[in-house]
């Protein structure tokens, strides 16, 4: 599109320019020329008229393009030099009429605010003047005029452009929404309009994302009507454990029925999350974390908070407490202390939840957020976990417009940085 504007614009000017300059340029020679064969004439007419009609002769003469005036020989004259800028004119007027090359022919300007205007005098033969003024001689080549009707072309070609160009765009910049929410739960169906080959695009990506959300739903239903179910069974092995004279055995089959409680209970707070969202209220956090932090010692964890006592923001309180209570778990999981530390800024607050345990492999980064990721090596899994409650705290961060950050610390241990908008 700007190329084209441009091909045209460049076109247009030098086009205009080139017609204008050739016919300013032809047309102020035959103007030229005309004046100079009038003044020749009107020098025969009025040397040869009688002194006292002469000056009624001059105005019957003048027209507008040319004025002339009678002045006697005893007349004041203007004393300045011809300018050497009308050198040219001069000379052209002499070469097309010799005649006024016998009459002493000068040339002034027209004076302030009559700067393309020139006058000038002619001696008859009994002494007496001719003066003439020629209005807008000297007139500008440029082309100013059609610059500016270029200008307006061009504008209005652009004009026109961006709003094609924009109402072209418009389903291309949705489909660029609607990519980025592709199986965040967040879809809505894209309107089917625009150029033949956009709506295309468009009917494609609706189907594609109708499949893709029907695929997650029913992940999401089997897995949670499989960890529901599982409960039922769970509590009949419970309660038929209890009835075991073995408790080296009873002990075991309890152990092993807690993990799999724990497992059943995480896939559920998982998959309750995945495409619920939690409206936002005003919360005091300083006042949730402390809470966290106390319930965690009570139960015999070491969990210090640091920070201010009150601190008010605009977040899900319910998906704000999971996130550093998975945090705080993971750290007395691994590590059996933590220290929960808010630091307020401007627009955001940041929270660190730090241990002393064996932190993360570099390697592992990448992938620790991932659901069901587990480490093998460095972490025990004596917890009974699924690698769920990182996955957890990164989806809930993000959708809060938040940052997770994992780093492991010089002095050992894992630090794990929450940043969330204040409102």
């Amino acid at each position: 599109m700007l190329v084209l504007l441009a091909s045209i614009g460049m076109v247009f000017v030098a086009s205009w320019t080139l017609y204008q300059h050739a016919e300013a340029v032809i047309e102020d020679t035959d103007r030229f020329d005309l004046i100079g064969e009038r003044l020749a004439t009107d020098v025969r007419v009025i040397d040869g008229a009688a002194p006292t009609t002469r000056p009624v002769l001059a105005t019957m003469l003048s027209t507008g393009d040319l004025q002339i005036i009678w002045k006697p020989a005893d007349a004041e004259l203007d004393t300045h030099p011809e300018p050497k800028g009308l050198a040219q004119l001069h000379q052209q007027l002499v070469n097309a009429n010799p005649t006024l090359a016998q009459t002493h022919l000068q040339l002034h300007p027209g004076g302030p605010g009559r700067w393309t205007d020139i006058s000038g005098t002619l001696h008859l033969s009994d002494g007496s003047l001719i003066g003439f003024t020629a209005p807008d001689i000297l007139r500008s080549h440029l082309v100013t005029r059609g610059v500016a009707t270029a200008a307006i072309v061009a504008l209005a070609v652009l004009f026109v452009a961006l709003m094609l160009v924009r109402a072209l765009s418009l389903p291309l910049r949705a489909l660029v929404t609607v990519a980025d929410t592709v199986g965040a739960g967040e879809w809505e169906p894209l309107a089917e309009k625009g150029p033949g080959e956009v709506r295309r695009l468009a009917h494609a990506i609706n189907a594609m994302q109708g499949r893709i959300a029907h695929l997650i739903d029913d992940r999401t239903e089997a897995l949670a009507a499989v960890s529901h179910d599982l409960r039922t069974p769970l509590a009949r092995l419970r309660l038929r454990a209890g009835f075991l004279t073995d408790e080296e055995a009873r002990d075991s089959i309890e152990a092993d029925i807690d993990e799999m409680e724990a497992m059943v209970d995480g896939v559920l707070a998982y998959l309750s999350g995945e495409k619920a969202r939690e409206a936002c209220r005003t919360l005091d956090l300083a006042t949730l974390l402390s809470t966290i932090a106390d319930d965690a010692t009570d139960r015999g964890g070491d969990v210090t908070y640091e920070g201010p006592d009150r601190l008010s923001v605009v977040l899900p309180p319910l998906a704000t407490k999971r996130v550093f209570t998975n945090l705080v778990e993971n750290a007395l999981h691994y590590a059996g202390s933590a220290v929960i530390r808010l630091t307020p800024k401007a627009e955001s607050v940041m929270i660190d939840v730090e241990d002393n345990g064996p932190g993360i492999p570099e390697n592992e980064m990448p992938r620790i957020t991932n659901a069901f990721h587990r480490l093998e090596l460095s972490r025990s899994r004596r917890t009974g976990g699924l690698g769920l409650g990182l996955a957890i705290v990164k989806r809930e961060v993000e959708r809060a417009n938040g940052v997770l950050e994992l780093s492991n610390r010089p002095e050992g241990g894992l630090r794990a940085r929450v940043v969330l908008p204040r409102g």
